[in-house]
C-alpha cells in the first residue's frame, strides 16, 4: 500500500490502495472521487465536499467528518469505527455493510440515509429520521436513538438490544423480524402503536411480570 503526503499529486480522481497517515482533507472538494481499498489513519475531512464521493472497503477508524458535504456518498464495505459526522449533510448517502460502532452523527442532516447491512452498535443517531424507511440487517445495539422518527418503518433482521429509546416514535413501524432483546414496561412505552410478533408480545408481557401459558 503507497503512502500518499499530498492528495493533489495523484492522477486522477480514481485511488486505489493507498494510505494517508494524519492527512488533512479540511474544506477540499473531493467529489466524485473514488477511493478504493484505502487506509486514513488519524485523517480530517471537517468541512470537506464529498458530494457522490465514494469509499470502497476502506478503513478510516476515528475519521472526522464534521460539517461535511457528503450527500450522495457511498460507503461499501468501509470500517468507519468511532468516527465524527457532526453537523454534517448525509442525505441521501449509503452505508452498505459498514462498520460504524460508535460513531456519532450529532446534528447530521440526513434525509433518506441507508444504513442497511451496517453495524451502528453504540452509535449516536438522536433525532434522525427514519419514517417510511426499509432496514435491513442493520445492528443498533446500545445505540442512542432518542427522539429518532420509525413511524411506519419496516424492520428486516435488525438488532435493537438495550438501545437508548426515549421519545421515539414508532407509530406503524413492522417491528416483527427485529430483535428487541429483552423488555420492560419502560422500554414497551416506546413501541406505542407499532406491529409486535407473538413472541414479541410474549416478552413484553413477561417484561410486566405476567406468566403466558
Amino acid at each position: 500500500m503507497q503512502v500518499i503526503d499530498d492528495i493533489a499529486a495523484l492522477n486522477g480522481t480514481d485511488v486505489l490502495s493507498c494510505r494517508f497517515e494524519g492527512r488533512n482533507f479540511d474544506g477540499m472538494d473531493l467529489s466524485d472521487y473514488r477511493f478504493e481499498l484505502c487506509e486514513f489513519q488519524s485523517c480530517s475531512f471537517t468541512g470537506a465536499t464529498l458530494e457522490d464521493t465514494s469509499f470502497i472497503k476502506c478503513k478510516a477508524i476515528q475519521a472526522d467528518f464534521s460539517y461535511a458535504r457528503l450527500s450522495e456518498a457511498r460507503f461499501e464495505g468501509c470500517n468507519l469505527s468511532l468516527s465524527r459526522w457532526v453537523g454534517s449533510d448525509i442525505s441521501d448517502a449509503i452505508f452498505r455493510d459498514c462498520k460504524l460502532t460508535g460513531a456519532e452523527f450529532r446534528d447530521a442532516r440526513a434525509l433518506g440515509v441507508d444504513f442497511n447491512g451496517s453495524v451502528l452498535a453504540g452509535a449516536y443517531l438522536r433525532q434522525m429520521n427514519f419514517r417510511k424507511c426499509q432496514l435491513e440487517q442493520i445492528d443498533l445495539s446500545e445505540a442512542d436513538l432518542a427522539g429518532c422518527d420509525f413511524r411506519e418503518a419496516t424492520f428486516e433482521r435488525c438488532r435493537m438490544q438495550a438501545a437508548h429509546l426515549a421519545t421515539a416514535r414508532f407509530e406503524g413501524a413492522d417491528l416483527r423480524q427485529a430483535d428487541l432483546g429483552p423488555l420492560s414496561f419502560a422500554s414497551a412505552a416506546c413501541f406505542k402503536g407499532a406491529i409486535i410478533s407473538k413472541a414479541q408480545a410474549t416478552e413484553l408481557l413477561r417484561g410486566l411480570g405476567v406468566t403466558v401459558l
